[in-house]
């Protein structure tokens, strides 16, 4: 992904619950007290392959902690570890059938790349929004704010989504996503549940007006424990 993509990507990325994968919006949600999870994924486009690994985890108090790390192969770097984020997202209300849920997300990034400010000094902070019309619905609104330390820019970031389970292994998800600098993104896709605990998602991303390397594929896989930490 082009620099611009990158920066939005990992300010918003939005992991919990269902709404992680293959969303990028946030959503109202975390994982249950003592239980963890592991993403992967891989998006590809023209000029570049990004794999992302995160790991997430609720050692209690309701609190989410998240880390994603990301290695990308192109033609003029090689292959590097190219981009990574912390995050902590605690839920205040959940989502209730027929009612809504919110919570606060706030996170820091690095871009070890840079010519300068290479550290863990990229922060964001991020206010997710659920609402579940019905129980196969979801609708997700994202508004916060991020920093990049290397050029001192404050951005808007923002989300929608939706998803739709179809059946009890089969759903529809879609989104638009951006900032306040650049045209958004739009995804849309779907999400397979192999077992309970395991899901594999596939979906295609692209930016209204934008070139060969603002389109990509996401193929990725979640897996997800009971609660077994003490």
């Amino acid at each position: 992904m082009k620099r611009a993509t990158a920066v939005v990507a990992v300010s918003l990325a939005s992991l919990a619950a269902h709404a992680g994968r293959p969303l990028t919006t946030e959503d109202a949600v975390t994982l249950e007290d003592k239980a963890c999870q592991v993403e992967s994924w891989v998006d590809h486009n023209s000029s570049m392959t990004t794999a992302w690994a995160v790991p997430a985890c609720n050692f209690g108090w309701g609190v989410e902690w998240q880390a994603g790390f990301a290695r990308s192969h192109d033609d003029v770097m090689g292959t590097t570890f190219s981009q990574s984020y912390f995050q902590a997202k605690k839920v205040i209300s959940q989502p209730t059938e027929g009612g809504w849920g919110y919570g606060v997300v706030a996170g820091l990034t690095r871009f070890p790349h840079r010519p300068s400010h290479r550290g863990w000094q990229d922060p964001y902070v991020i206010m997710p929004v659920t609402w579940t019309p019905d129980a196969p619905t979801s609708i997700h609104l994202n508004i916060g704010w991020s920093r990049d330390a290397d050029q001192k820019i404050d951005t808007t970031l923002w989300g929608v989504a939706g998803e739709r389970q179809l059946n009890d292994r089969v759903a529809l998800v879609g989104e638009i996503f951006g900032d306040d600098r650049t045209r958004p993104f739009m995804r849309i896709g779907g999400r397979l549940t192999a077992f309970k605990g395991l899901d594999f998602d596939l979906t295609y991303v692209a930016r209204a007006g934008g070139t060969s390397a603002d389109r990509f594929i996401s193929v990725g896989l979640t897996w997800a424990t009971a609660p077994f930490l003490p």
